[in-house]
C-alpha cells in the first residue's frame, strides 16, 4: 500500500464512524452512516458505556475439608417457595424465595441464591427477594457458603415461570 493510499484510508475512517440524522420523503426521521441529502445533520455520539460484572463467589464444589467440617452439621437446605414448575404472576417481576434448612444457619455462613446459574442475591435470612425478574422460565438454587465463599451445601434446583403482562406500544 502506498503512502497516498494509507493517507486516504485514514481520512475516511472518521467519516465511516459518523452518524447522520435526516428526514426521508415521508417526513420520518432516519439515522444513517451514509447521508442521502445535504440536509443530513451529523450526530455527536457519546462514548460507549462499559460495565464490569461484579466478582462472583467461589462456586466450585466444596473442598473435602469443608465437607468434613461443615456439611455434617446441615441435614438439608431446600427452597419451599416457589414450588417447582410453578407459575408466578407478578407484573413487577418481584419474587420472594423462602428457604428451609436444618439446623439453623451458622453465624459465619450465608445463603447465596443463584438464578439461572448466576448469583442473584445473598443474605442470612430464610427469605430472599429478587426484583424485576424477566418473563420466562428460570431456575433457582440456594447454596450455603462460609466466610471464604466455599460452598457447604446446595439445594435442589427449582424451576418457575415468571408471567408478566406485556402492553404493546402504540
Amino acid at each position: 500500500m502506498t503512502i497516498a493510499g494509507l493517507a486516504g484510508l485514514l481520512c475516511t475512517l472518521p467519516a465511516a464512524a459518523a452518524v447522520f440524522m435526516e428526514k426521508d420523503a415521508e417526513g420520518n426521521t432516519v439515522f444513517t452512516d451514509q447521508p442521502s441529502s445535504e440536509d443530513a445533520k451529523p450526530i455527536e455520539l457519546s462514548p460507549p458505556i462499559t460495565y464490569k460484572a461484579p466478582a462472583t463467589p467461589n462456586t466450585a464444589a466444596p473442598s473435602a475439608q469443608a465437607m468434613d467440617q461443615d456439611s455434617q452439621n446441615y441435614e438439608f437446605v431446600s427452597i419451599t417457595h416457589p414450588a417447582d414448575d410453578s407459575p408466578i404472576r407478578e407484573n413487577s417481576g418481584a419474587l420472594e424465595v423462602n428457604i428451609s434448612l436444618s439446623p439453623a444457619l451458622k453465624p459465619n455462613h450465608r445463603f447465596v441464591l443463584l438464578m439461572d446459574g448466576i448469583p442473584a442475591t445473598e443474605g442470612q435470612g430464610t427469605t430472599l427477594r429478587l426484583h424485576n425478574v424477566d418473563r420466562g422460565t428460570h431456575t433457582i438454587q440456594v447454596r450455603i457458603v462460609d466466610a471464604n465463599d466455599n460452598v457447604i451445601i446446595s439445594s435442589e434446583s427449582v424451576t418457575f415461570h415468571m408471567l408478566r403482562v406485556t402492553v404493546p406500544r402504540p
